[in-house]
This record gives C-alpha cells, sequence and structure tokens, in this order.
C-alpha cells in the first residue's frame, strides 16, 4: 500500500501473520556470564534482493517479501554460526480488493525496490517486520507478523487508502520497537515515519499491533523531530527506556534517548534526549548504525558497517560513551531479541 501519513489523520498498514516455528540452540562461551539468550537476525532472500523499483507496480502492496531468519546463541556467539530459524515465502494479503493509492513516478531507476526497515518483538514472542516496496507506481510499506509459538494458517489483510501529506511524497515505516508499559493498554509499537521515502522529514507515530491504525496526532504528545534530522534505530532497555539514533545535518550518528513521559512545558511534546557520539576504534562513525537491541542482561547491541565492507556486522555498544566493540559479522538488515 502507499503509506502516507498526516497528522491528526489515522493510516493502516498492510498485516501479515505467517505460521513458523523458532529453532536454535547452540553451546557456548563468550557471555557466559549471561544466560543463554538468542539474538535474531532477518534478511531478504536472494530473489526479493534482485527485484528491482523498475520491474514492479502497485501490485506490490498485495505480497511481501521473501524473508530469512537467523538467530545466534550469545553464549556461542565468538565461535558457532548462525543458525536458520525461519525461511518465510512471499505472502498474498487477504483483501486485495481494498484500493491502494498509486502515483507513477516520472523518473524510474533499476535499484533494489524491497528494504527491511525494521524488527521488533510483541510481549508474546511475535515477530513485527516492516518491508517497503518502492514501485514505479508509488511506495508500499507492509508489516510481517510471524508467530514463532503456533502452526496457525496463515492470514494477511492489507491497510485501507491513505490520505497525502501536504507535500505529496510517499512515507515509509522506518523503524519500530514496541513499547511495553505498566497500565493495561497491553503491546503499542512505536515507529518512526519517514514523509518522503526513506528521507527527511520523519515524525513518530503508534501504530496499533491489531489494526495497523497509525496515530501521528498531536494530542499525543510524542517528541518532535527537527526536519534536517534523521531518527532511526528505535530500541528499548530491560528499564524501559527507548534508545534511538540521531543524525543531524551533517550526518554524524549519536546515541538518544526518548522521553515519553515528561513533556516540555513549552511545546507540551516528549523530548529526544542527547547522550553520546558514537565511535569505533577511536574515530567518531561516518555513517548511521543499522540496528539495535538490548539483551534481557542490558547489553546494548548494533549492527552496523563502519567500514564500508558491505557486509553488516555486530557489536557491543558501550552506551556511556557510545563506542562500538566489534564482536562478528551477521549478515542480516535487522537485528532483536526475543522475550524472556
Amino acid at each position: 500500500m502507499n503509506f502516507r501519513i498526516k497528522r491528526r489523520r489515522f493510516g493502516q498498514l498492510t498485516i501479515v501473520s505467517a505460521a513458523t516455528t523458532l529453532l536454535a540452540k547452540l553451546e557456548s562461551k563468550v557471555f557466559a556470564q549471561q544466560l543463554s539468550e538468542q539474538l535474531y537476525g532477518v534478511i531478504l532472500t536472494p530473489a526479493s534482493k534482485a527485484i528491482t523499483e523498475d520491474s514492479v507496480d502497485a501490485t506490490s502492496a498485495n505480497t511481501t517479501p521473501a524473508i530469512i531468519i537467523y538467530s545466534i546463541d550469545l553464549a556461542t556467539l565468538a565461535t558457532a554460526e548462525e543458525a536458520l530459524v525461519a525461511n518465510i515465502s512471499a505472502l498474498t494479503v487477504g483483501n486485495q480488493q481494498e484500493t491502494t493509492e498509486t502515483v507513477a513516478k516520472a523518473l524510474l531507476v533499476k535499484k533494489p525496490s524491497e528494504r527491511i526497515t525494521a524488527l521488533t518483538v510483541l510481549s508474546d514472542n511475535t515477530f513485527v517486520i516492516a518491508a517497503t516496496a518502492a514501485t514505479k507506481q508509488g511506495t508500499f510499506s507492509r508489516l510481517l507478523f510471524t508467530e514463532p509459538a503456533t502452526k496457525s494458517r496463515v492470514k494477511a489483510k492489507k491497510g485501507l487508502k491513505v490520505k497525502k501529506t501536504k507535500n505529496k511524497k510517499y512515507s515509509t515505516v522506518e523503524s519500530l520497537v514496541v513499547v511495553t508499559t505498566n497500565d493495561k493498554k497491553g503491546d503499542q509499537i512505536l515507529g518512526v515515519i519517514s514523509l518522503a521515502e526513506g528521507g527527511p522529514p520523519f515524525e513518530l507515530a503508534f501504530i496499533n499491533p491489531t489494526s495497523g491504525q497509525v496515530d501521528a496526532s498531536n494530542q499525543l504528545g510524542l517528541p518532535q523531530i527537527l526536519p534536517n534530522q534523521r531518527l532511526s534505530n528505535l530500541t528499548q532497555s530491560p528499564d524501559g527506556t527507548i534508545y534511538a539514533t540521531r543524525c543531524d545535518a551533517e550526518g554524524v550518528p549519536l546515541l538518544v534517548k526518548l522521553d515519553l513521559a515528561n513533556k516540555s512545558q513549552i511545546t507540551g511534546k516528549g523530548k529526544i534526549i542527547r547522550l553520546v557520539n558514537l565511535s569505533f576504534n577511536n574515530k567518531p562513525l561516518e555513517n548511521d548504525l543499522v540496528s539495535l537491541a538490548f539483551s534481557s542482561a542490558g547489553q546494548l547491541f548494533a549492527l552496523a558497517d563502519p567500514n564500508n565492507e558491505k557486509t553488516n556486522s555486530l557489536f557491543i555498544v558501550d552506551v556511556k560513551t557510545g563506542e562500538l566493540k566489534f564482536l562478528r559479522k551477521f549478515a542480516v538488515d535487522k537485528i532483536t531479541f526475543a522475550r524472556t
């Protein structure tokens, strides 16, 4: 679907449920002080990677890309190979009759169409994967829900048509985190939405995990992202703090935390609090991270490619200093931990 959002308006995402069984148990040494815990990564299949923007159209709103899920046991992080968890074929949504908004593009280039933009986990250990397709008739974001603990029949649903933003560019889901709260609201998915096909401006919104309904309304008081800033890589620590990365106009990535509770007396919105610049080998990072995830022990892990090797690697992050420490190669697009 052509996913576009305007403040004070609501949209709906494509929703898909896929039954998978999560496997993987390895043995170990590194992080032996922690209980055995699985770190998961998701990546497009080679066939999905090969799809180009000029070769697909709006019917991509009806189909999710094929993806692969891998896992690594923290206890064997340094020595063991990643384990194949699931290979999920492309899925067709059930409500194809719903109309999606399309606008033909004047310029087409032969570049990859599909991107995995987010990975997070609901409280029942259902994985939520956001995928975006750029096509010659629009850009579409879809949510794929995999149910790791069951073998229920695959279900799918496409979101309804969404109104245009003022600048008439396509909005996409660029980051997600399941926010746990002490109230009875249940799982809430907080997302970073790009209003320009992956570029700024960005805004924060809540996404209903059941309906896919998106709420970016002012009354929520979500922190405001400045027009020249990029916010990405949302994650939540075991103590409930929401972290992310932010890049300003200069493109230097830094670690930030989001304070949704203590509103600014001037704007009435939550705050984005700057923490530290991110660095590797005592040098500031030149590129943003790819993904962030907290283990149950409170260790922050990052997926990144600081040396432009065209292959992502796994790092641990010192939250106080911002320094990344290399652990191993991990050729996936996004990472997360299952709920413990």
